[in-house]
Parts: C-alpha cells; structure tokens; sequence
C-alpha cells in the first residue's frame, strides 16, 4: 500500500498558541536588572566565569561557564558525564506547603499518594490541569508530618496552588521559602560529597532527605 504525504495540516482545532520557533543566535545581549530575580550564587557563578544564562522562574539561570573557543559546552558535559560538576540550580524554588490540611492539599493537586511519602522523603510528581495538561512536575519533598515543598520546574505553580486553594476550603499556607538548592552531580559526585562531610553520605538511600543535624554542619541533602 502506497502512503501519501498529506499537502496541508489542520490546526482549526488547536487549543494553545504556536511557540515561537528557535531562530539561532543573534547579537542582543540579555540585560540583567532588577525585574528578574538573583539567586544567593548568582554573584559566585559570574566569579566562576559564567558567561550566559536564561531567565527560570523569573530568575536568572546560569547556563555556560566555558566559552566557546575554550570547548565550550562538550567540555562542561565532559566532566557532568566523567568527573564532578557544580550546579548553581537556585532556580528550582521551593514552594511550602504547610498546615494541619497540608496531605490533604497536597493529594488534592498531584497525580500520585502524597501518603504514601514518608516524612523526610521525596518523590517526583506532576500537577496536572483540568484536561490532563502537565503544569509543572517538580521534587516533592516531605520535611514534616504537616509540610510539603515543592521543589519546581519553571512554572508559577505558587499562584497556582494559592488560586485552587482561594477559597480558604484547606486549612493551610502557601508560601515560597527563602531556600536555594545547589546540585553535585557525575560519577564522582559521592566521592565529592564524602570527602566534604563524611562517609555516612554513601549511605543515603534514593530520595531520603538528611538534615544538617544527620550530616554535621549541612543543610538538607537530597539524593
């Protein structure tokens, strides 16, 4: 059975906008200023050399630190595969979830048991619209009996969650804490991690959060 190639595509029933279309480099440069947000590193990436960057969730991102002439990307994805790298990932905002109604909140906007997540645990979950549409698909961490973050990908889910709840009906608080992760990853990044806090490291199971009071002087630690 001969296939033909249809001439025309039918987009009458398209329910979202066309994306832009990628059109390469250009010449502009991205201004910094004040309307989009600095992380906590933000002035430690552009002493380590960082050289560009894009804007996730309303904050600057770093996202090159060895230029061009130098390797460029080949050579920072030559030490994320083979060494150690150094993630500046402040961008991934931790949204609170907290209150006596907190599970129930949270079971009532992701697609998985949030009871099932033992405190100081973590799983991956998406939050889905009306029509099945992923907004956004973050690391839920559950640091208390009644306190989730959400540990997010580039979306405002924090208006999100504070418009499904409006109406007061969950007895809980909706905030973004003053908290900006840093992420170590590549096949030495256990190695790293010893080295820097101690051997216990090597035994943190799959998404288990330990405090700074399990690993001397850290802050949560997630792997």
């Amino acid at each position: 059975m001969k296939l033909t190639q249809p001439s025309t595509v039918d987009q009458s029933d398209r329910q979202v906008p066309y994306n832009l279309r990628q059109s390469g480099p250009t010449p502009q440069q991205m201004l910094i200023s004040t309307r989009v947000r600095k992380s906590a590193y933000w002035h430690l990436s552009v002493e380590a050399g960082c050289w560009r960057c894009t804007v996730y969730n309303r904050m600057y991102h770093p996202r090159g630190y060895v230029k061009p002439e130098d390797g460029g990307a080949m050579v920072e994805y030559d030490a994320l595969v083979n060494h150690v790298t150094m993630w500046n990932v402040a961008v991934e905002r931790q949204i609170r979830v907290k209150g006596p109604d907190a599970l129930k909140f949270t079971n009532y906007v992701i697609t998985r048991d949030a009871s099932r997540i033992e405190v100081m645990n973590g799983k991956y979950v998406i939050l889905c619209n009306s029509k099945g549409g992923v907004l956004n698909d973050p690391i839920l961490l559950r640091v208390a009996e009644d306190e989730f973050w959400f540990s997010l990908s580039d979306s405002d889910i924090m208006f999100f969650l504070q418009g499904v709840n409006h109406d007061k009906k969950f007895n809980v608080t909706i905030d973004e804490i003053d908290a900006a992760p840093v992420q170590i990853q590549g096949p030495k990044s256990v190695d790293l991690m010893a080295n820097l806090v101690g051997e216990a490291v090597r035994d943190i199971p799959q998404t288990r959060i330990f405090s700074k009071d399990s690993l001397t002087w850290m802050m949560p630690v997630i792997l």
